[in-house]
């Protein structure tokens, strides 16, 4: 490692044993690591999932790599020369997420390595939820097939939940700002209920000031409208908004928030639809929405 080549990793208190255990608790044992499973991938980024000895869980660590120069000068142009790299944001936002009571994935390390003060590589470390999928890989699971009667019972209740834990987050002051069902994840409880974690919040951010955040939050329930036709009849997308919103009928002000929402879910559902096609190959198993938290997988 040349003498301008400086790195830097931070990892939480309580999994400090952890990864000193399993010797991933310094950034050069963290890039190299090849994990059990390649969760994600593009050209600069990839997500790999480790399994930990004894059924003790799993961790994720997601990678942001700038090998040439151009690639680092961009990074420079968007922040990381003078301010902080995405996964330490994203590290950070997570445990202010966690502390304004929302269920947002563990956040267990952060670590960056820099070329002089540009940045040369990134990654966060976040703690596997158990029995946990993507809510976009979910959907398949109810998408071009007839459903039965309890799978109708299943998507109202999930729909109901979601709504509510999205309002609560709002209602905390904090906005995602890139709430795609990509990044929510799904979790089967006992008796058909369910509970959903949020990640990938790097340009998330808590603004105090209602007419501030309102156009933020025009975006976190569009983007999570991009895929709800693929999931849901119009009746229940409307039954989503309601729990939300917490209101029995849309008033006319509620209407005219609808339309916006619509116009930028539009907006993005080609991008958004194009992106997860991309990465289907690395979806998880499906679980058999009807069968709640001892779902099996779907063939």
């Amino acid at each position: 490692m040349s003498l301008l080549t400086t790195d830097r990793m931070v990892i939480d208190p309580p999994f400090r044993e952890l990864l000193a255990r399993i010797e991933l608790d310094n950034v050069s044992a963290v890039l190299a690591c090849v994990g059990d499973r390649l969760a994600a991938w593009s050209r600069t980024t990839d997500t790999i999932c480790c399994n930990l000895k004894d059924g003790a869980g799993a961790i994720y660590i997601k990678r942001y790599h700038f090998p040439r120069w151009k690639q680092r000068f961009r990074a420079m142009l968007r922040g990381a020369f003078f301010k902080s790299s995405r996964a330490k944001n994203e590290y950070r936002i997570l445990r202010l997420m966690r502390s304004l009571g929302i269920q947002a994935i563990r956040p267990v390390a952060y670590g960056e390595r820099r070329v002089g003060r540009f940045l040369k590589s990134c990654f966060i470390i976040t703690e596997a939820v158990p029995k946990a999928m993507p809510l976009s890989s979910f959907i398949k699971a109810f998408s071009g097939r007839r459903q039965t009667t309890a799978e109708v019972m299943a998507r109202r209740e999930i729909l109901t939940s979601l709504a509510r834990q999205v309002r609560e987050m709002h209602a905390a002051g904090f906005v995602h700002r890139d709430l795609f069902w990509r990044n929510v994840l799904i979790r089967p409880l006992p008796e058909n209920r369910w509970e959903f974690y949020f990640l990938d919040a790097s340009v998330g951010k808590r603004i105090r000031v209602e007419q501030w955040r309102h156009d933020s939050i025009v975006r976190d329930i569009a983007a999570m409208s991009v895929l709800a036709p693929d999931f849901c009849t119009k009746a229940d997308q409307l039954r989503f908004l309601r729990v939300y919103l917490d209101t029995e009928r849309l008033e006319p002000g509620d209407r005219r928030w609808l339309r916006m929402v619509q116009k930028q879910s539009a907006f993005f559902r080609e991008a958004e639809v194009q992106r997860l096609a991309k990465s289907a190959v690395f979806d998880p198993p499906l679980l058999d929405a009807a069968d709640g938290a001892g779902g099996r997988p779907i063939a």
